[in-house]
């Protein structure tokens, strides 16, 4: 499916950075505002993409990745904006290796996502993530390696908390098919960090698929019931931080 996400800029250096309001998507109160929240892969931009992004003014870079990967390809922050680290960590090291077919990494993608609502650490990366952006008044992006499923999740529980059908918020979390085409630099880090393996055993690591983000919502409804609980129990979100995330998302 093919839906305008409605960017004003396409960074050849980032193609998976947009707002996260989509061309403004329909809320129960009105509209998803749009020019303050913006995801992305790894921010990596060249001296021309900044003076682009200059308009945007924004104040904050959140990066979800691990320090190994934070080395390998580091942020570059737009001037004017702070740099914060909300670290989730990502499928480990140590299971990749234990797998032997792409079946089976598929299989730990699912537990992956699960891993957002009962994991202690990868909840206090998300809960660190939009404690953060609650705190920054101004426009801000926030992001992983490819933007596919750390961001993706973080996406949809903005996108959840604004009050955004699900339909939609399952068009932009499979948009970044379209956006990154498997171009991205997942395959390079995946070797680097789990040793040479076919292309094939990759795959399941390479597109964002509906079945990871249902596995980790089914997950979520079993736990909390809902995404307004997970935030409040899950994460610790306190009343004046949903307040604060509800005003960067709500016109």
């Amino acid at each position: 499916m093919t839906i305008d996400n409605g960017a004003a800029l396409k960074l050849d250096s980032v193609p998976n950075f947009r707002d996260i309001a989509g061309p403004g998507y329909r809320t129960s109160t009105g509209r998803m505002r749009r020019g303050r929240l913006f995801r992305a892969n790894s921010f990596l931009v060249t001296a021309e993409e900044l003076e682009r992004l200059a308009p945007l003014g924004l104040m904050a870079v959140h990066d979800l990745r691990g320090q190994g990967e934070v080395d390998l390809r580091p942020d570059t922050v737009p001037r004017g904006a702070t740099w914060r680290h909300s670290w989730v960590p990502g499928l480990s090291r140590d299971t990749v290796r234990t797998l032997e077919t792409s079946a089976a990494l598929r299989d730990a993608m699912i537990n992956h996502y699960r891993g957002f609502v009962v994991d202690a650490n990868k909840r206090a990366g998300f809960a660190h993530l939009l404690a953060g952006i609650a705190e920054v008044d101004g426009p801000q992006v926030f992001h992983c390696w490819e933007g596919k499923d750390r961001t993706g999740w973080a996406a949809m529980l903005l996108q959840t908390l604004a009050g955004v059908s699900h339909d939609d918020i399952v068009a932009d979390f499979l948009l970044t098919n379209e956006l990154m085409q498997r171009t991205g630099p997942t395959l390079e880090l995946a070797r680097r960090f789990f040793g040479n393996r076919p292309d094939e055993f990759f795959a399941p690591a390479m597109d964002a698929d509906v079945a990871y983000l249902e596995a980790g919502l089914e997950q979520l409804e079993a736990t909390h019931g809902d995404v307004e609980t997970y935030l409040r129990t899950g994460l610790e979100l306190d009343d004046d931080q949903l307040v604060k995330l509800r005003a960067h998302l709500i016109e």
